[in-house]
């Protein structure tokens, strides 16, 4: 069957993925109007217009135990999913992220062409998926410059336009109601908690976090602490939890991005928001926690020597870490030393300026689509 070659499809599966499809989405419309591009992918898909042709019911699971728990919903939606993109018969592919879903898609759907957006970090684990990488994709875009030499190396076409992180943060935030709707006054001193985003690391991740506020209290009863809520589905969720810990802190649901500009300091779950605040130029301090036989599953395949994204692209330690556990004594001493006004703070701050400089410059998405375009381009005119 001929293939509609104005017709693109865009795979995306967690949220952080969620959101690069969108951007990503939004220019392709700019620069082609008459592109037909529908997705696989959540919300932030959707919110951009294109038509989605299937949703993710499990979306969130955190952890091999909780992909095994759902392994049936993840195998039938897999197999739905590659009946509706074949239905559609698309000129092209694009899958972003989530590589233990999208690798396995990818295999079901070899007689189309595909283009792998942010590949696999098989420089951190796994470096065999490469080779499947090779015969399944056309090309890979890469989000940082030495991912591309790898796979080069491999003789894998490969190409790099930045990380799309920078166009997540929004340089002008509005943040005049925050005072109001978080009941803090201006000059207040504020630590921004940032807890992740799905339900299962929130649970791990969140009584620590409560319990670095009631530690921090202790030295500093000034400070307030506001989370956020990086879903509206995931609001109730955090409700509940402060609740129960008798907790009385706000949710902030409004842009992430507001809450760490008023932030003296962030603690966060180790993930995408790493690095916007890094961006942002936010110090903050990473939690990392899975429930046990997860984490030592973890240990085995994850070759690599650090949690936060930060730390694992700087490839030094610039942002402390808590995996697992958390010295309560280290924790306070760490935290004073970013809070206050001194030389760790200064230095954390002036590292996270240079490895700002590595995620390229800002529309990253632009460029990415219109790298795209042009593949598109190239394919209709040997079709003609």
């Amino acid at each position: 069957m001929e293939k509609h070659i104005s017709k693109i499809v865009l795979v995306s599966g967690e949220i952080s993925g969620d959101q690069y499809a969108a951007l990503l989405a939004m220019w392709l419309k700019k620069i082609i109007p008459d592109l037909e591009i529908s997705g696989i992918g959540g919300h932030k898909l959707k919110s951009t217009g294109i038509r989605i042709i299937a949703e993710n019911p499990v979306a969130g699971d955190f952890g091999i135990t909780s992909v095994l728990r759902n392994l049936g919903l993840h195998i039938k939606f897999l197999r739905q999913c590659a009946r509706v993109i074949k239905k559609e018969n698309p000129g092209l592919i694009v899958f972003i992220d989530n590589p233990g879903f999208n690798l396995a898609l990818a295999d079901k759907l070899t007689e189309f062409r595909k283009i792998y957006y942010i590949p696999p970090k098989i420089w951190a684990h796994n470096y065999q998926r490469i080779f499947l990488i090779r015969n399944l994709f056309e090309s890979v875009i890469t989000i940082f410059p030495f991912e591309k030499q790898i796979y080069e190396r491999e003789s894998i076409p490969s190409y790099y336009f930045g990380h799309p992180v920078v166009d997540l943060v929004c340089e002008n935030n509005n943040s005049d109601d925050f005072s109001e709707k978080t009941g803090i006054e201006k000059d207040s001193p504020v630590v921004g908690i940032f807890p992740g985003s799905r339900t299962e690391e929130i649970r791990n991740i969140m009584p620590l976090m409560i319990m670095a506020g009631e530690k921090i209290r202790k030295k500093y009863p000034r400070v307030n602490f506001v989370v956020s809520c990086a879903d509206e589905n995931l609001y109730r969720f955090l409700k509940s939890i402060l609740e129960k810990r008798k907790t009385d802190w706000p949710i902030w649901k409004g842009s992430a991005h507001t809450l760490a500009k008023k932030s003296l300091v962030a603690l966060t779950a180790s993930g995408t928001m790493n690095l916007e605040l890094a961006i942002l130029g936010i110090p903050m301090i990473v939690f990392y926690k899975m429930n046990t036989l997860n984490y030592a599953i973890a240990k085995i395949i994850v070759q690599c020597e650090y949690a936060s994204p930060v730390n694992i692209i700087a490839r030094r330690r610039i942002v402390e870490e808590f995996i697992q556990h958390v010295n309560w004594y280290k924790f306070i001493r760490i935290f004073s030393e970013v809070f206050e006004q001194g030389e760790k703070r200064r230095k954390q701050m002036e590292a996270l300026k240079q490895l700002r400089m590595m995620f390229g410059q800002p529309d990253v998405s632009a460029r990415v689509a219109g790298f795209i375009s042009q593949k598109l381009h190239e394919n209709n005119k040997r079709i003609s």
